[in-house]
């Protein structure tokens, strides 16, 4: 056995103590972290006659625990945010053949019984841009097409478009053309008044057209 071996044999205790102030993540793999903050603190520590080698590593223990735990919420917090959005997703289309027209968001939270403000934080916290090649969403070249002149292009022409966006245009387009919402659901979820998301969807819409048609 290695110096190193018998340095994690001799502190499982302590590896474990540390472990019971984590509730929510497997007591192995808060071992197996503690082990790695075990290996850690033994290649960062330098004996000095003052400090003890327990002292030392039980910081590099927690952290490493702690991280992990940190990241296993995140990842079941996305797991869950992605669940529901799907489901809302498939709400939406089911309401729409239900109700003859597209459901607003208060229609949907109805549905599922959820709160209106859940399903405007899904949508910011799953904030892309979804695929032009989705067979269920409105081509865009029918809202930036001219009147006079019709646009032959092609997706990869129109994600094109979509650099020319700031950041906040791209977002409401996003919204209005790719997730279907009115002005004023999108005017609460960008935190602005109804006014300027019209605004800015025209010049949006511009700048796309005079890419589209240079």
């Amino acid at each position: 056995m290695t110096e190193l071996e018998t340095i994690i044999k001799l502190h499982e205790k302590l590896i474990y103590k540390i472990a019971t102030k984590f509730h929510d993540a497997p007591k192995e793999d808060l071992y197996q972290a503690g082990v790695v903050g075990i290996i850690k603190a033994y290649n960062n520590f330098k004996f000095d006659g003052k400090t003890k080698f327990t002292t030392y590593a039980y910081n590099y223990i927690f952290g490493e625990m702690y991280e992990f735990v940190n990241n296993l919420r995140t990842i079941k917090l996305n797991k869950n945010i992605l669940k529901l959005y799907k489901k809302i997703e498939q709400t939406k289309y089911l309401l729409a053949q239900k109700l003859n027209h597209l459901p607003s968001i208060n229609e949907i939270a109805l549905f599922l019984n959820i709160d209106e403000r859940v399903i405007y934080q899904v949508y910011e916290s799953t904030n892309t841009i979804m695929s032009l090649d989705n067979e269920q969403e409105r081509p865009l070249y029918e809202m930036v097409a001219s009147p006079k002149d019709e646009i032959s292009t092609s997706n990869i022409d129109l994600k094109d478009s979509m650099n020319t966006l700031t950041k906040e245009e791209k977002q409401i387009i996003d919204y209005l053309y790719f997730k279907d919402f009115t002005q004023m659901e999108t005017a609460k979820i960008m935190g602005m008044s109804q006014v300027k998301v019209s605004r800015y969807e025209k010049k949006s819409l511009s700048k796309m057209y005079n890419y589209l048609r240079a």
